[in-house]
């Protein structure tokens, strides 16, 4: 099945701030349920360069539907949301993720305590659906990216205990985990933490080339369970307050993973709602130092989204295969998946109506008129449920052919430094036993420095990069600065070489009207002569 990649918009109400501050100047009008256009207010960017012959003032964009400042939550999960949960629960893979600048309503679409969004009609809807067809059992866990795992007693205690320290005594059903990417690192929202600073987690592949994180499952059953986890995890979400945005969030998932059990084989379904944080000019929102940084770290990772989209684009429409950018930053490395046929991505653009905003709504919806021209390839059924994976206790395949047969385990990949059982080892091989622990402790120590190393460097080509994007930030300022200067002067020096053409040729009229005078008097005389 081919489709054009579903880009809905929602368009924010005014704030009473906003009204007074004369925001209103009908930037942004509704033509009908899937058009929209664009006018620049007088002072952007836009209506400047048009008014010099650069671009236009006026720009239309259609959607696959457009809802307006009056849409309710329920009015948009019913006409844009559900028709995923439903293929979702149907077997079929699923990316929501919203889009947009700071402070444009992005979070209250996904999710806000008072007006349920998103992400909590999702949960109902799933939950009201399985009903009594849910497995209870905790000994069958997401492995990896596109496998299942059975666990042993220990670790279905483990596993029970880690809920606990999140929820109080309830059962377990449907697994899912939060965690956000903040300053390009990717952190679990679920795992208590007892100091302030967080350990991040890396982005690993599993065998098959798909991209993972290492994180902390859930097991829920009920909507009163999803609501206390996502109240756990947005207490440990990253905020900062800027100019635009007293509450300006950073890129948050919150992933379900559906298990449907039929005797020894597991289908593995995944549903991701994503809350992307918004692009900001640092000049705009007033950013400095550390909001600095986080603000040039989420605007190149949203510049990497929209490099891939449209290589995606450029892919489709030309048959020779372009380079597309996924593993540039880590949003678009987990979700690569989505945008290369195993789920369904579709995109909420979310944007205000501000005239002081205009010029980066204006780029908001270049981006998601070349995002609805990208076609998505769905499979009849998702790869990874056709030829279901089952692993057991160890980590090894239950099943030959398996498409993680002879993968190591989970522990294996992330190589942890349990302490071995020594009690397995003959008592009277110390010496054997010395030399084992010596060359344990060297191979632990040169790693340690190693993971130093890497880490230095990684820091390193991170302030680097950054210090380059402001760099080039600062030089195209400059350059529009020197651009609207040269363009200034232009004009003035039009204007006094029109004055002079107009003096010269005010010149040249006079003095051949005095070449040519004939006094009144000898005028007549020549006249009577004549006759």
């Amino acid at each position: 099945e081919q489709q054009m990649m579903q880009i809905y918009l929602r368009v924010r109400p005014f704030s009473k701030e906003e009204l007074s501050a004369n925001e209103d100047q009908d930037c942004v009008v509704i033509d009908d349920g899937q058009t929209v256009t664009l006018n620049a207010p007088k002072g952007s960017a836009t209506r400047k360069s048009s008014e010099k012959g650069i671009g236009l003032s006026i720009h239309k964009f259609s959607f696959s539907k457009v809802f307006g400042p009056q849409t309710t939550q329920g009015e948009l999960f019913e006409d844009a949301v559900r028709s995923q949960v439903f293929d979702f629960l149907e077997g079929e893979n699923a990316l929501i993720f919203s889009y947009g600048v700071t402070n444009a309503g992005k979070t209250f679409t996904i999710q806000t305590p008072k007006h349920p969004g998103i992400l909590p009609r999702v949960l109902d809807a799933v939950f009201s659906y399985i009903g009594g067809l849910q497995y209870h059992g905790m000994d069958l866990k997401p492995y990896l990216m596109n496998g299942a795992q059975f666990l042993d007693p220990d670790q279905v205690k483990q596993e029970r205990t880690a809920k606990m320290t999140v929820l109080a005594s309830v059962k377990e059903a449907l697994w899912v985990a939060f965690f956000e990417i903040y300053n390009e690192c990717v952190y679990d929202l679920l795992q208590p933490s007892q100091s302030k600073k967080r350990s991040p987690l890396r982005v690993c592949d599993d065998g098959a080339g798909n991209a993972y994180v290492k994180l902390k499952w859930i097991n829920i059953q009920n909507l009163s369970e999803a609501n206390k986890l996502l109240q756990f995890g947005n207490k440990n979400r990253s905020a900062a307050a800027t100019k635009i945005n007293q509450s300006s969030s950073r890129h948050s998932i919150f992933t379900m993973k559906l298990l449907k059990i039929d005797r020894q084989t597991v289908e593995r379904i995944s549903f991701s709602l994503c809350d992307l944080a918004g692009s900001e000019r640092c000049n705009k929102a007033k950013t400095f130092g550390e909001r600095l940084k986080e603000a040039g770290n989420i605007n190149n990772s949203l510049l990497i989204l929209g490099k891939c989209i449209s290589a995606l684009r450029s892919s489709q429409a030309d048959t020779k295969v372009a380079y597309i950018p996924f593993r540039e930053s880590k949003l678009t490395k987990l979700f690569q998946a989505f945008f290369c046929g195993k789920g369904r991505a579709a995109m909420i653009v979310n944007i205000n109506q501000c005239a002081s905003t205009y010029d980066e709504t204006l780029h908001i919806m270049k981006f998601s008129a070349v995002a609805k021209q990208v076609v998505q390839v769905i499979p009849d059924k998702p790869a990874e449920s056709s030829v279901p994976c089952l692993v057991g206790r160890d980590g090894k395949p239950l099943m030959k052919n398996g498409v993680l047969e002879g993968y190591p385990s989970e522990d294996e990949l992330f190589e942890e430094e349990d302490e071995a059982d020594m009690s397995l080892l003959p008592q009277n091989d110390k010496d054997l036993l010395n030399i084992i622990e010596n060359l344990r402790t060297k191979f632990l120590a040169e790693r340690r420095k190693n993971l130093v190393q890497e880490m230095e460097i990684r820091k390193e080509m991170g302030d680097a990069m950054l210090q380059q994007l402001l760099e080039s930030e600062e030089l195209r300022r400059e350059a529009e600065e020197l651009k609207e200067s040269y363009a200034e002067k232009l004009e003035n020096t039009f204007e006094m070489y029109k004055d002079a053409i107009k003096d010269h040729a005010y010149q040249s009229a006079m003095s051949n009207l005095e070449d040519n005078y004939v006094p009144l008097d000898a005028f007549t005389a020549e006249q009577e002569k004549a006759e």
